[in-house]
């Protein structure tokens, strides 16, 4: 009987390679992205919301791309028919300039690979960056990007500002006493990132980020004007060399501080540092939280104390760098990410309500700011953030709020010109206004 079953499963069992097993820890090669490509069953399944999880006819997409632009190429099963057609040379760069808007005018979100994950073992966003990098090497940046890569190169920092301005916003906090790590040591890192660090719009975020943190009595300090880019825009955008550059040696520099946490606002560092920096040859020796994570525990453990209530409705908006992309990738298990830790914060502030919109944690709608798609198509960004400030205008909630930099510009940009207006704000903002 057992040499039966074992003809049977002989039969049965496909041959091919590409017919097994996702190669997860294998490096992200053009095999492994034909592996992805190949075995796309063109189910649409990367298109929509899954299906247990949908609410409304209205809300029931997932990708940005597809919906703006229908076209099934500006899919994930487009881009695996396109990317099995260049492996396969039936189809070559040069053939078409529409590759370049398939490949480039999406928000690497993962809306897509979420819902894929939820039918087979593959990475689509890997795929797609892979499928950049390809690009790159071939043509170069895109005209769009350049600014933002040269600024990288030049300043380490997508902003075009030197330096010496990262650590601007800290010389307003002098009595605060924040340690510079580059001569103390701390056992928590502030890491800022590029936006929050740079931006005038959003520096009174980090600001009062450091003031809870101070007024908790945490051990922590920042890297001021020698910290890094974390290398996602870069990451992101196709060019690989730069983020390995900037993630090898921030993983460098981090293991020798002998920090034992580091912390960041910025969704994008967190999911970069958190996750994509395993693929580099040198190893994190610390635990990477987002700010959100840490204050929780400070939260629950009642040693935020508030003073004032704040009478107001929100509903709260998962950005994709902190939620879907914000962990591993482990086959066989549910997609996990920075879902309840900012939504109890928003509990625990006198007055806040919280009321959720019908796409949320790993089913929410992208922002439409991530992926060059703020830097390179603004109109198709911009498209994006209505759509996701419609939605939770549906809510009745009064304000949307988040803890993204790219999501609260991109949000904000996105709702001007709007009939209806709604605040857009950053969720240590709203803390601190109960402080």
């Amino acid at each position: 009987m057992e040499d039966s079953m074992a003809k049977v499963k002989e039969m049965l069992l496909p041959k091919d390679p590409r017919y097994l097993k996702y190669p997860l820890e294998a490096p992200f090669d053009k095999e492994k992205a034909y592996w992805i490509a190949f075995n796309c069953s063109r189910c649409s399944v990367c298109k929509w919301v899954d299906s247990w999880r949908v609410k409304s006819a209205k809300y029931a997409r997932i990708c940005p791309q597809h919906t703006r632009y229908l076209y099934d190429s500006h899919s994930g099963q487009g881009k695996c028919d396109l990317a099995r057609a260049l492996i396969e040379g039936k189809l070559k760069w040069e053939d078409d300039p529409e590759i370049k808007d398939i490949l480039f005018k999406c928000t690497m979100c993962g809306g897509c690979d979420a819902m894929d994950k939820g039918i087979r073992d593959a990475e689509l966003v890997k795929l797609y960056r892979w499928m950049r990098h390809e690009y790159i090497k071939k043509f170069g940046p895109l005209p769009e990007h350049k600014a933002m890569i040269d600024s990288v190169k030049q300043y380490d920092n997508v902003w075009l500002q030197p330096r010496s301005k990262r650590n601007s916003w800290a010389k307003e906090l002098k009595n605060l006493g924040i340690k510079d790590l580059n001569k103390e040591k701390a056992e928590v890192l502030l890491f800022v990132g590029c936006t929050y660090g740079l931006s005038q719009e959003l520096k009174p975020t980090i600001i009062n980020i450091a003031k809870i943190l101070k007024q908790n009595k945490i051990d922590f300090g920042i890297l001021g004007d020698k910290e890094l880019c974390c290398g996602s825009p870069p990451e992101k955008t196709g060019l690989l060399e730069e983020f390995e550059r900037l993630g090898t040696a921030n993983i460098k520099r981090f293991n020798e501080l002998g920090i034992k946490k580091l912390i960041t606002p910025c969704a994008g560092c967190y999911g970069t540092i958190r996750v994509e920096y395993d693929e580099l040859p040198v190893k994190k020796k610390f635990e990477v939280l987002h700010v959100s994570e840490y204050m929780t525990q400070l939260a629950l453990d009642k040693k935020i104390k508030y003073k004032k209530e704040i009478p107001v409705s929100v509903t709260w908006h998962d950005p994709c760098h902190m939620g879907r992309l914000g962990r591993p990738y482990v086959p066989g298990k549910d997609l996990d990410g920075v879902y309840d830790e900012p939504r109890a914060i928003l509990k625990s502030i006198p007055g806040v309500e919280l009321v959720e919109m019908e796409r949320i944690k790993e089913y929410a709608w992208c922002c439409g700011g991530g992926g060059g798609a703020f830097t390179g198509f603004k109109d198709f960004a911009q498209w994006t953030a209505r759509e996701r400030l419609t939605e939770a205008k549906d809510t009745g909630a009064a304000m949307i709020v988040t803890s993204c930099p790219w999501c609260e510009s991109n949000l904000r940009a996105g709702g001007i010109g709007m009939e209806e207006k709604m605040e857009v704000k950053n969720l240590f903002d709203l803390m601190m206004e109960a402080l």
